[in-house]
């Protein structure tokens, strides 16, 4: 049917009989098109005819050509009559209405207990999201954010950013780690809005959840707060880690760190934290005894540089012929390697000791070779600075105009004048008439310069 445009009165009525007439007959789509093309901006008219597809249960045909705009806004009750109808045959399209329409449409409060009426699992999925969607139009930030953890929907996080919800995740940080550990990581390492201490609040339920944010907390922050639990957290879920960490902070009770260590058997942990609680002795037994390595417990001697380590050290080597060689590899520039050959027993088997002797030699020549050499270039450097001294001393002092006698503080020197007496000079600078000079004929030092002395000295 084509309608005439002409008069416009007779149009219109013949437009909704028309209207009427593809209702009967069920062709509700081609009926709503006519609605768009002939009602325009007319509230009533809309509202009026909208009714019409109510009885049919077909307002999802009208659905798509209802006005939304402020010119032409109708009555919520016309836009959640659209909505429920969508909610019980079509939950999907419900969803999809309730991202396109403007929230300001309808009651949102009605729709979304219009939702916890109809809610059932087949749609749990498109009605979580859509109460999700509706609980952020009221600001219901919380309840909101409740529903994408529900749906695990990592939405959940650009809402917390686009909203500045950061006070209101304090007790969903778990279920935050669970959807996403990298996101809500990004999210919770933002010490300016998320607290360290209320995260570590929350985590202590989940020990490994707390593990993995201290440690990615302490890429972040320097201050060491939380080292305490990481030294037990390192040695319960990543115990390589734990030695690097034990000697790069300063923030953990050593004592408490050395009984975790203990009760987990960890030596290379004990030794060092032994090492720096002063227990050298009890750290290099454990060196010798539980990890038998003879190199590091030759390095730990050589770091603690102390005569009772290396003579325990000696005394354990003594009896086990496979360490000795690497024991007199090891000592040369730390122990006098005679006190440890004369500790050999006689006959005594020992498994490349000629080559370690050997080595030892050339070790210990090599030792005296660089002493010497050194002890050489002292004193050249000795030699050198003494002549250099020798030839300041005697070089010329030069007497002018301006100097003045040290004890008379008269000019030494006077323009056109013969002096009257002879002047001397000593090589600190300070100049004298000589009979100025106290006991001119015993004194080999300045006065001036002596006075300074005694001075200090007091």
């Amino acid at each position: 049917m084509e309608l005439m445009p002409s008069h416009g009165g007779n149009v219109l009525a013949v437009a909704r009989l028309y209207i009427n007439h593809l209702i009967n007959q069920k062709e509700y789509e081609a009926a709503a098109k006519i609605c768009l093309r002939v009602l325009g901006n007319n509230k009533n008219l809309w509202e009026e005819e909208v009714f019409k597809f109510v009885k049919p249960q077909q307002l999802r045909a009208v659905s798509a050509y209802l006005p939304t705009t402020d010119d032409c806004k109708l009555d919520p009750h016309v836009y959640e009559m659209v909505l429920y109808e969508y909610l019980k045959y079509d939950v999907k399209g419900f969803l999809k209405l309730i991202k396109e329409w403007p929230s300001h449409l309808y009651d949102c409060s009605a729709v979304i207990n219009a939702i916890h009426d109809h809610f059932n699992k087949e749609n749990m999925n498109e009605l979580l999201e859509s109460l999700a969607m509706l609980y952020s139009y009221q600001k219901s930030y919380e309840s909101a954010l409740l529903m994408y953890l529900k749906l695990q929907n990592t939405a959940v996080f650009d809402l917390i950013r686009r909203y500045d919800l950061y006070s209101v995740i304090h007790k969903m940080i778990i279920p935050l780690i669970q959807l996403d550990r990298e996101r809500a990581f990004q999210i919770l390492l933002d010490k300016r809005r998320v607290p360290p201490e209320i995260v570590v609040q929350q985590l202590e339920q989940n020990q490994e959840y707390l593990y993995w944010y201290l440690d990615a907390l302490d890429k972040v922050d320097s201050r060491g707060t939380f080292h305490w639990r990481l030294v037990e957290l390192y040695a319960e879920y990543e115990p390589t880690k734990l030695l690097p960490f034990l000697k790069r902070s300063k923030h953990y009770p050593i004592q408490e760190a050395l009984d975790i260590c203990k009760s987990k058997l960890f030596y290379p942990e004990m030794v060092y934290l032994l090492g720096q609680m002063g227990n050298i002795v009890e750290a290099l037994n454990i060196i010798i005894h539980k990890l038998q390595n003879i190199e590091m417990g030759i390095d730990f001697c050589k770091e603690h540089d102390d005569s009772d380590l290396w003579n325990l050290l000696i005394v354990e080597s003594i009896e086990n012929p496979e360490i000795l060689t690497k024991l007199l590899d090891g000592i040369i520039g730390y122990v006098n390697p005679a006190g440890l050959v004369d500790k050999i027993k006689s006959g005594q088997k020992i498994p490349g000791l000629r080559k370690s002797l050997t080595k030892m030699l050339c070790d210990y020549r090599l030792q005296v070779d660089e002493l010497q050499i050194v002890n050489n270039i002292q004193l050249a450097d000795y030699f050198s600075m003494h002549a250099e001294v020798v030839r300041e001393q005697n070089r010329g002092l030069a007497v002018s105009y301006d100097n003045v006698c040290a004890t008379c503080e008269h000019s030494v020197i006077t323009k056109d004048v013969v002096p009257s007496c002879s002047i001397m000079v000593f090589n600190c600078g300070h100049v004298y008439h000589e009979p100025c000079v106290p006991g001119r004929h015993k004194n080999e030092h300045c006065n001036v310069c002596n006075s300074e002395d005694e001075d200090n000295l007091d």
